[in-house]
């Protein structure tokens, strides 16, 4: 096998990112396609050259031709599109969140397991080149060692569906959960957190501000927002140095190493991606003969979404009513 036979599910436009950047992977084909809307799913089709579009999820899955799934529909859906897949044979790749709370997240990674099939959150920050060499720059001591990790992301936003509550609309799924992944990377799951909300006006989350503490002195601190302007930059700050990710730092362009003593160094990408890193990877993993993403590991997700439900369970929110129906 040299290339993976996708099926999409969603329209919108994330969808569209992927199928723009799947047409320039030569290891990525795209061969069917299905949302709610069939007018809007049969246009996607035809801009997009793909060969079949689906009146319903069932009806796709049960295409053959189709090696994985790629998921990109609203919140509340993904756990059920991805149990669905997983259980017609399919891999996935699922947008952020996968789930909306860990438990939900055990279910699918045991059910991939059992199927022998993969699945991937699709955590673009990551995947980034630029992201995995400032690692490797932390793991070699370049700053010494990680005392504090500090971001901030966000813009206002006026799209009515990222305010949603019956699709669990609000800043902590939509940009908090970057802010989150930042610090569970470098970090870990945290020992104590102390978190803030601000209700706007679609009474969800605009902001939320977190802090959290890991023992010793090393802590995390955090701002996402829907509702107001950020800098969406971010810094690791360590005993011999600092990295500082100017913004956008989730789809970074370059970073900057300062060192005690020394001139600061910037190490800027090359390519032009954005979802790429990742659908390359995915793809990389299931040409290698693998069921799981060495960089989006199943652990790796769990301490994720089990610190988004501490996270949740400190401000009281609580996900209900939500339009989880798939097709």
């Amino acid at each position: 096998m040299t290339e993976i036979n996708f099926g999409i599910i969603g329209t919108g436009r994330i969808a569209e990112q992927f199928l723009n950047e799947a047409q320039k992977n030569k290891k990525i084909n795209v061969v069917g396609i299905c949302a709610r809307n069939f007018e809007k799913t049969m246009d996607i089709a035809n801009k997009y050259k793909i060969d079949r579009a689906y009146e319903s999820v069932s009806e796709m899955l049960k295409d053959e031709n189709i090696d994985a799934v790629y998921i990109a529909t609203m919140h509340p859906t993904h756990f059920a599109y991805t149990m669905k897949a997983l259980n017609a044979g399919k891999h996935v790749l699922c947008e952020k969140p996968a789930v909306l709370k860990k438990e939900e997240l055990e279910e699918v990674i045991k059910l991939a397991r059992e199927k022998k099939l993969l699945f991937m959150e699709a955590m673009v920050v990551g995947f980034n080149p630029l992201y995995k060499q400032m690692k490797e720059l932390i793991k070699n001591g370049k700053i010494g060692t990680v005392v504090h990790v500090e971001s901030s992301f966000g813009s206002r936003s006026t799209k009515v569906h990222k305010h949603n509550p019956k699709q669990a609309g609000g800043a902590l799924y939509d940009i908090g959960i970057y802010n989150i992944f930042l610090l569970i990377d470098i970090l870990g799951i945290p020992v104590e957190i102390d978190v803030r909300a601000r209700k706007n006006r679609w009474r969800v989350d605009g902001s939320i501000t977190g802090l959290f503490e890991y023992g010793e002195g090393v802590t995390g601190s955090f701002y996402a927002t829907m509702d107001s302007i950020s800098g969406n930059s971010a810094k690791i700050i360590g005993t011999d140095g600092m990295i500082e990710i100017p913004d956008n730092w989730t789809v970074a362009e370059k970073f900057i190493l300062k060192r005690l003593g020394e001139e600061d160094r910037n190490f800027e990408k090359n390519e032009d991606k954005w979802l790429g890193y990742e659908m390359d990877s995915f793809v990389d993993t299931l040409l290698n003969g693998k069921i799981q993403n060495e960089i989006m590991t199943y652990k790796k997700s769990i301490k994720l979404h089990k610190t988004i439900d501490m996270v949740k369970e400190k401000l009281g929110f609580k996900y209900e009513n939500l339009e989880v129906e798939v097709n």
